[in-house]
C-alpha cells in the first residue's frame, strides 16, 4: 500500500469519529421480547414506507430507484414469561406495479432460554438486526429479501452480544433442478469499559457464509461456498454535549475465500481493511471511511464493494480503493412512528467515480392488546 493511502487512513482515524455500520434498526423493527405480557395477545403492525434511490454510474453496480411500502399485521400472543409466538403475512409493494410484488407467509416463536439467552425459530431477528458491516451484508436485503427463515440463537449482557442464525433460503427434494441455499452466520461484540466510563472499547467479529448446493438436487452446477469475516477494535466515548453525543473511530479487516474453490472466478481469496470514523449527533449519525480490498467478493454484501461486478460478469477490478460518507436523521413523532431519511456517497479513487445515493423511510409499528387468553 502505498504512502499516501496510509495517510489518509490515519488522517480518518484521526480527524473524524465510528462503527462501520450506521444503526439502520428504524427500516425494520424485531419487536423485543416484552416482560409482563404473559397471556396477552396482540394485534401488532408493521409498516415501512420507503424510498430510496441509487445513483450509481460506475461498473460495479447500476443505478435503480426502489419506492414502496410493506406492511406485516400479525397477531402475537405470550405464552406465558418464556414463550411467545407471532403469525402474519408480510406484503410488499412498489409504486408503479398493478399488484402486490410479493406476499409472504410469516411465523416465529420465540422464547427465552434464560435471562440473557433466547431462541428463536420461524422468522428471525434479521437483516440490520445482525449489526452487519455494509461490505459483507447489504442493508438494501431488507427490501430485496426481507424475511429471514431457520433458527437463531441470541445472547446479550452488559459486556457481550451475539447473534447465531441460519436463514434456509430454497428448500429442495429429490430430483429437483434447482439448488439448495442457506446463509449462516454470527455477529459478535465483546466491550471492555462499562459503568461510568465515558469511553467504549469493543472487539466485534462477523462471519456469513453462504451455500449452493445439495445431494439430491440435479442442479448441475458444482456446490459452491462462500464465507466472509470480519473484525476489528471500536473506540468512542460520549461527549456529555446536548448536540454532539458520541464520537469514535473504528479499523475493521475484512476476508473472503472460496472454501470449495469452485466460484468460477480468478481468485479463491480475498482481503480489505476498513478504518472508519463517526459522529453522532441528536439527531443521527456521520460517518467516514476508506474502503481498500484486494480481490474481495462478498455475495451479501453491497456490490460497490467489490472486486466483480453484480451485473457485467466479464468485469473484474482487483483493487478497490474508495472514500465513503454517510450521513442519518431521524425523528420520532409519536412513541411508534419515526421519520428517517440517509444520504450516502461513494468515491471511487482510481477511476475518480462519484456515485451516491438517498431515501427516506416512514416507519410505523405499534401492537393493539385484544385480550388475555389463558390454556393448559
Amino acid at each position: 500500500m502505498c504512502r499516501w493511502k496510509l495517510v489518509l487512513i490515519l488522517a480518518i482515524c484521526v480527524f473524524t469519529s465510528a462503527e462501520g455500520q450506521m444503526d439502520q434498526v428504524w427500516r425494520y423493527y424485531y419487536p423485543e421480547f416484552a416482560g409482563g405480557a404473559s397471556h396477552n395477545l396482540y394485534l401488532r403492525l408493521e409498516n415501512n414506507n420507503f424510498v430510496k434511490n441509487n445513483e450509481y454510474f460506475g461498473d460495479q453496480s447500476q443505478g435503480y430507484t426502489m419506492m414502496g411500502y410493506t406492511i406485516q399485521p400479525s397477531l402475537m400472543y405470550y405464552a406465558g414469561a418464556n414463550l411467545r409466538i407471532k403469525a402474519g403475512a408480510h406484503i410488499i409493494y412498489y409504486s408503479g406495479m398493478s399488484q402486490f410484488t410479493e406476499v409472504i407467509p410469516t411465523f416465529s416463536i420465540h422464547t427465552k432460554l434464560g435471562d440473557n439467552f433466547d431462541l428463536i425459530m420461524g422468522g428471525l431477528a434479521g437483516d440490520v438486526h445482525h449489526r452487519l458491516l455494509e461490505p459483507i451484508f447489504n442493508p438494501e436485503n431488507q427490501y430485496t429479501r426481507p424475511i429471514e427463515n431457520g433458527f437463531q440463537f441470541l445472547y446479550d449482557n452488559d459486556r457481550f452480544w451475539f447473534d447465531g442464525w441460519v436463514d434456509w433460503e430454497q428448500f429442495i427434494v429429490v430430483g429437483d433442478d434447482k439448488p439448495e441455499k442457506f446463509t449462516a452466520g454470527f455477529s459478535a461484540e465483546y466491550q471492555f469499559l462499562k459503568g461510568n466510563s465515558n469511553w467504549d472499547i469493543s472487539i466485534p467479529g462477523q462471519m456469513i457464509a453462504t451455500h449452493l448446493g445439495g445431494q439430491i438436487s440435479e442442479y448441475e452446477e458444482p456446490m459452491q461456498s462462500l464465507a466472509n469475516l470480519a473484525s476489528g477494535v471500536k473506540f468512542s466515548r460520549n461527549t456529555g454535549y446536548g448536540f454532539i453525543q458520541r464520537v469514535g473511530i473504528a479499523t475493521y479487516g475484512a476476508w473472503y475465500q472460496d472454501l470449495t474453490e469452485k466460484s468460477g472466478l480468478p481468485f479463491t481469496s480475498g482481503h480489505a481493511i476498513y478504518p472508519v470514523g463517526e459522529i453522532a449527533y441528536k439527531y443521527g449519525e456521520v460517518m467516514l471511511g476508506y474502503w481498500y480490498a484486494n480481490n474481495f467478493v462478498a455475495p451479501k454484501g453491497s456490490a460497490l464493494f467489490q472486486s466483480i461486478s453484480d451485473h457485467n460478469s466479464d468485469y473484474y477490478q482487483q483493487e478497490r480503493n474508495m472514500i465513503t460518507g454517510k450521513i442519518s436523521f431521524s425523528k420520532d413523532f409519536l412513541q411508534q412512528i419515526r421519520f428517517s431519511a440517509m444520504f450516502e456517497t461513494y468515491y471511487d479513487i482510481p477511476s475518480s467515480q462519484f456515485e451516491y445515493a438517498y431515501g427516506f423511510n416512514l416507519v410505523f409499528t405499534p401492537n393493539f392488546f385484544l385480550k388475555k387468553v389463558h390454556f393448559d
